[in-house]
């Protein structure tokens, strides 16, 4: 499955297993080096990558079908894990 067919089919429904997986597949790559570059290696990194792919497949609702789908999708990891990262921040300010 294509990117651009994952997320046209994510868009209506973002608990889509097959689609989620493929997602992950296709971008394996831009998805950990955006999980590394946020939150380092190890069980934390591994944490937020099955949270980034939940979070991705909820966006896909907005991806447009004239979008770039590899751009879309490495503006969304980023944006997400960024979401993701602030969360962290806030979550341990307000434990302290």
């Amino acid at each position: 499955m294509t990117n651009h067919e994952v997320l046209l089919r994510l868009s209506v429904n973002k608990h889509d297993n097959s689609a989620v997986t493929s997602l992950h597949d296709n971008n394996v790559e831009i998805i950990r080096t955006t999980v590394i570059r946020y939150f380092g290696t190890g069980t934390v990194a591994d944490n937020v990558e099955c949270a980034l792919m939940q979070r991705m497949a909820g966006q896909a609702r907005l991806y447009e079908r004239s979008e770039d789908p590899d751009a879309w999708l490495a503006r969304c990891a980023n944006t997400e894990c960024d979401r993701l990262r602030n969360e962290a921040i806030r979550d341990k300010a307000e434990k302290d």
